[in-house]
């Protein structure tokens, strides 16, 4: 009785820990997705709207996802007031805060970190051709992750169950 249900609670644990890696695989496709087309209203409203980035961080505050509007919405009210800061050190340090429990790579982070220190250009063409280039990197990487999620997660899944069999029948 007691290694049946021993057993069982290994069997168990050990899916439990596959089915969590297998959603930090899809979390990964579904932030790179949200940014990706963040980055495009980004770089269309600069092009087209001729906003200023403050005016946009506004305007992203009106997303579906309450992590990102409300990390935008801070870095408007910060920039947006008569208080000084700089824009591009607010938007980094609001956007490493936001961003860093999301099961992203570093250099997808850096990237959209590290954005504003790049947008200098007087120009509009300039900074929404900045945009662009972070938008075709994350959108690559979007695409990459979304082919190969289905496949990463069933081998996540069949590889935590045979790894709790495995220990299961070492353990009892």
């Amino acid at each position: 009785m007691y290694k049946a249900v021993g057993f069982l609670c290994i069997v168990a644990g050990c899916a439990g820990w596959g089915n969590r890696l297998a959603g930090q695989e899809r979390e990964r496709v579904r932030h790179l997705r949200m940014l990706s087309q963040m980055l495009g209203q980004m770089r269309s409203e600069i092009s087209y709207g001729k906003h200023t980035m403050p005016e946009i961080c506004l305007l992203l505050a009106e997303t579906d996802d309450r992590c990102y509007s409300d990390c935008f919405r801070r870095i408007y009210e910060r920039t947006a007031g008569e208080n000084g800061t700089e824009f591009p050190k607010v938007w980094e340090e609001e956007l490493r805060n936001c961003l860093e429990p999301f099961p992203l790579q570093e250099d997808e982070r850096r990237t959209v970190a590290e954005l504003a220190k790049y947008l200098s250009f007087r120009e509009e063409s300039g900074q929404a051709g900045r945009v662009g280039q972070a938008e075709a990197f994350l959108e690559g990487r979007y695409r990459q992750a979304e082919e190969t999620c289905e496949n990463r997660t069933k081998m996540i899944h069949s590889v935590s169950i045979l790894t709790g069999l495995l220990l299961a029948i070492l353990l009892l």
